[in-house]
């Protein structure tokens, strides 16, 4: 098997391995927090993989024709525009306290990552669609 060895998957890979250095760091000197450790080793070593996962691949196979590009545009400005509504909806019942159960406890910022994973999962499943539906 042959792998490529361009700046940008070198690069991808030598941070990964820095992240797994860092994560080997604290899990050995700062036992407190020592999960965070942990969570950096796993997440080097799944950044290592995908790194050698797409380095095995030629060049040419991440090329991208106009369908798709036109594809991937389309899923993320729906996603966005959902995720705009979603947001806007939230404000509403925020400042207008008609449902408490359904705004955020403190600040609207704590919404912000179930905004975020509305859109991610918005924009994969508008992506798989309109490229079913061949627009």
């Amino acid at each position: 098997m042959k792998f490529r060895k361009d700046g940008r998957i070198l690069k991808f890979m030598g941070i990964s391995l820095g992240v797994i250095l860092i994560g080997i760091f604290i899990l050995q000197f700062i036992k407190p927090i020592a999960i965070i450790g942990l969570i950096l080793i796993s997440s080097g070593l799944v950044g290592l993989v995908v790194g050698l996962r797409i380095s095995s691949k030629p060049v040419d196979y991440f090329l991208e024709d106009e369908r798709s590009v036109r594809i991937k545009e389309k899923a993320g400005y729906s996603a966005y525009g959902m995720m705009t509504s979603v947001a806007t909806i939230i404000m509403f019942l925020k400042i207008l306290k008609i449902s408490p159960s359904l705004t955020p406890s403190s600040d609207f910022f704590d919404g912000a990552l179930v905004m975020w994973v509305i859109g991610l999962y918005t924009f994969i499943i508008l992506r798989w669609y309109y490229s079913k539906t061949g627009e």
